[in-house]
Parts: C-alpha cells; structure tokens; sequence
C-alpha cells in the first residue's frame, strides 16, 4: 500500500499535462496556419476554400494541392529547425547542468516563459493573418531560446526519477508518459474544433492561457527538487562555458561498471530512432490527411489522434503496472511489445484509407512503452545526481533526431507524392525495425536480472567459491 501511495502522489504530473496540452493544440494549429498562409499567398482565399472543399473527383486542384502541400512542408521543416537547434544548445549547455546543480522548478518555469513569447508570436501572426508566414519563424525561435519540449521533458523526467525508487521508476515515468498521451487527445481534438469553429486567435490565446496556468501551478504548488550538493563549478560567467562543455564530456567519459556504458548507448540508440519516427509522422500526418483521396478537416484530423493517444494512455496507465508488477515483465519485453505495436500501425497508415487510418491507431496502442521503458532502465543505472545531465543529453539527441526526421520527411514527403505518398510511412517502419533488432539482440545477450536487483549468475555447484567465479557479464545492470 505504501509504494502504491509513493507511485501515485502527484507531483509533476499536472505540469507536464499543461505543457503537452499546449503543445498539441499548438501544432496541429501551426501547421494549419502556414497552410493557410501559403494558400492564400499565393492564390487568395476563394481558391483556398475550394481546396477544402474538394471532392475526390476535381482533379482541376491537383496541381494546385501539391504546391500548397510542399511549400507547407518545407515552412514546416523551417519552424521546426528553428526551434530544435537553439533548444538542442540551451538544454544541453544551460538547462541540464541548472537541473543537476540549481533547481528543477527553476528550469520548469523558464522553458514555461518562453513558452508563452512564442505562442504569442503565433497569436499576432493569426491577427495579421496576411503577413508572410516566414514570421512565424519569430515564435519558433523564441520557444527554441527556451528549450522547448526538449527541455520540458529533459526536467520533468529528471524530477520524476529523483523522487522514484527502483521499485517504482518505471510505473511513475509511465505515468508521466499516459500524461503526454492524454493531453494529446484532448489537445489535438480540441485543436481541430477550435481551428475550424472559433479561429486561430482563439486557439493561440487559449495556448497562451494555458502556460500560465502552469506557471502558477508549479510556483504556488510544485515542490522544489535540489541536488544533495550544490554546484562549485559557476564561478564566473567566463568560465560557464567551459564548465558546462567539460561537464557533459565528463559524464559521457566517466568510468562505469561493467556494461553499463554499452547498455546505457545502445538504449540511446533506441530512442533517438524511436524519436526519429515520432518526428517523421508528427511532420507529414496532417499533410497526408488533407490530401486526395482522404481530404480530411482539421477536425477529423483530431478525431483520429485523440483516438490514437487515448488508447495509448489508457494502456500506460492501466496495462503497464499490471504487466510490471503483475507480470514482472522486464522494460527490454515492453521496449519490444512497443516497437513491435508501432510497426504494425504505421504499416496501416500506408493504405490512405480512413479505416485503415483509424485500424493503425488500435494496432499502435502500446507505442508509449518504448520511451518509458527505455528511460526507466537507463535513469537506474546512473546516480540520481546526474540525471540532470542524463536526460539533458537524450533530450539533446532527441533534438537532433528531430532535426534529422524533419530535414528527410520534409523532403522525401513531397518527392513521393507523384508516385506513392505512403511512402513515408514504409520508411518509418524500416527504422522501427531497426530499433527492434537492436533491442532484441540486447534481450538475447542480456542475462536475466531479478525484478528488484542485479543480474544473478547461473554457475554449477563445483564452481561456487569465490575464486573460480567467471566474470560476470553487465554486472552492473539493474531492473532491465
């Protein structure tokens, strides 16, 4: 009863609830405004609304489609470019040595900040909705400044596993996970019904309102989480730089136990192709759907990611602690369930069908487990002291995975639309695929760990003494 109590005290939760919220209805609006943007630049507003109109049958708006779709896909791969390289630097030279020496809260509430400047660039952008949509660029760099959904996830897993014990590392990252899901379907459903009934104001007004609320939320509510030893390295601000560089070189140099370094790397390797993915299909989904011969709204757009995200939530919240505390199955096992789902679903995607659209989110229902399983079992084989510095550097790599993603689905997106627009998505599987085989041969390779401790040695009783021992293999490993 006691460490459910311990799993389930809400802490940091509502924080990154708000912050995803926000998230999710801001992008699916972004995207909808820079299509609205280039379409009426380049054509004006009758021919847009005949665009969105369409049927399946006027092929006069082909061409028409195809400009509107590339040039929107290139401002797209420009916003996120522009967000995701300054955030990779802020996260990985400020944010995360602030989270290891300073103060979680601290760094919450500056990316939360700047949070707020870029959705307000957004929002003037809908009040001048005739300007040229490269000044959206202004919000993007302005929340890139602040570190982002990088820094954002980078602190609130930081907290979360500070608090955590072995034990229940896994469940509460879970539970922060089932919080992004969650707040994407509603996010993204409420995107698609504020877009097409009350605008794009009212959208990026209702973003702005909702970081405040976060704001408040973590200043009156939030406890802070500070680091056992204050930081004697920011002497000056000449030496900040320096310290900060030999900071994180230092943590990837560091001599570790046995295997630590190659498991702790190829989890890393993981991920980052695991983000790779969830960049790709984040930067061309609402493009694919608008186009012939779906034509969908915004709104059925929400229809079908707050589909997607509930299910994934509801098995983070309701599956995952049953298959861990019920079942005792290891993160690798969940990392594969995951990955495995994720395959399946972007194999459906491939179809352009609207049952086959909505088939692929069912099959892909248990794709949040990859990234809670993947960060549960790094974040217990590093000292909670460096956490800061742990999930700076993933969400760093993650940045940099985006960027990646964004640069090739952006382009590779409008080349394949001449002759096979679910292109894309074949793509992603082959990268999914790659992330299970790695995480398969780490699950053969692996020997079995007990569910609460370290790896157990099989050895006959001939060779039970202490000097005939073989040498273990990642004998420093724990709950993976």
């Amino acid at each position: 009863m006691a460490s459910c109590c311990r799993v389930f005290r809400v802490t940091v939760e509502p924080a990154m609830f708000l912050y995803m919220m926000c998230l999710y209805i801001g992008f699916p609006a972004l995207q909808a405004l820079i299509y609205s943007k280039v379409c009426i630049h380049q054509y004006n507003s009758t021919f847009c609304q005949d665009l969105k109109n369409s049927s399946a049958n006027m092929s006069e708006y082909q061409d028409g489609e195809d400009f509107v779709q590339s040039e929107t896909s290139h401002l797209i791969l420009m916003t996120n470019v522009s967000r995701l390289v300054p955030s990779c630097l802020v996260v990985l030279f400020f944010l995360s040595p602030l989270v290891d020496h300073v103060s979680r809260k601290a760094a919450i509430l500056i990316t939360a900040g700047f949070g707020i400047a870029e959705n307000v660039a957004y929002l003037l952008n809908s009040v001048y909705v005739d300007i040229d949509a490269s000044y959206l660029l202004i919000g993007s760099i302005s929340g890139g400044c602040g570190g982002s959904f990088t820094a954002m996830v980078m602190t609130i897993y930081s907290y979360t596993s500070n608090i955590s014990t072995d034990e229940d590392t896994t469940v509460r990252i879970a539970l922060v996970e089932a919080m992004i899901f969650l707040a994407g379907t509603i996010g993204i459903f409420c995107s698609g019904l504020m877009v097409d009934r009350l605008g794009f104001v009212f959208t990026f007004s209702f973003t702005t309102g909702l970081l405040v609320v976060l704001i408040l939320y973590v200043l009156i509510w939030l406890p802070d989480v500070k680091p056992d030893k204050p930081s004697d390295d920011d002497v000056g601000c000449s030496q900040m730089m320096t310290s900060r560089v030999s900071g994180i070189f230092g943590f990837i140099r560091k001599k570790r136990e046995e295997g630590v370094k190659v498991f702790v790397g190829l989890m890393i390797a993981i991920m980052l192709l695991m983000m790779t993915a969830l960049a790709g299909e984040r930067d061309i989904m609402y493009l694919y759907v608008r186009r012939h011969p779906l034509n969908w709204s915004t709104t059925m757009y929400g229809y079908l990611s707050g589909f997607e995200n509930v299910l994934r939530g509801i098995t983070l919240i309701a599956v995952m602690p049953v298959l861990k505390y019920k079942f005792h199955l290891k993160d690798t096992t969940l990392i594969i369930l995951g990955i495995s789902s994720r395959i399946v679903g972007y194999s459906f995607y491939s179809f352009r069908y609207t049952w086959t659209m909505f088939t692929g989110c069912a099959a892909s229902l248990f794709t949040g487990y990859p990234a809670a399983g993947i960060r549960s079992s790094i974040s217990q084989q590093i000292h909670k002291d460096e956490h800061g510095r742990l999930f700076g550097l993933i969400a760093s790599s993650e940045s940099i995975a985006s960027i990646i993603a964004t640069l090739v689905f952006n382009y590779v997106y409008p080349a394949s639309l001449s002759f096979f627009p679910g292109f894309c998505f074949m793509l992603l599987v082959a990268i999914c695929v790659l992330g299970l085989l790695i995480t398969l041969w780490l699950r053969i390779k692996m020997p079995e760990p007990n569910y609460y401790g370290e790896f157990e040695l099989s050895v006959s009783p001939a060779d039970n003494k202490k000097d005939t021992l073989p040498p273990p293999t990642f004998n420093g490993l724990k709950n993976v």
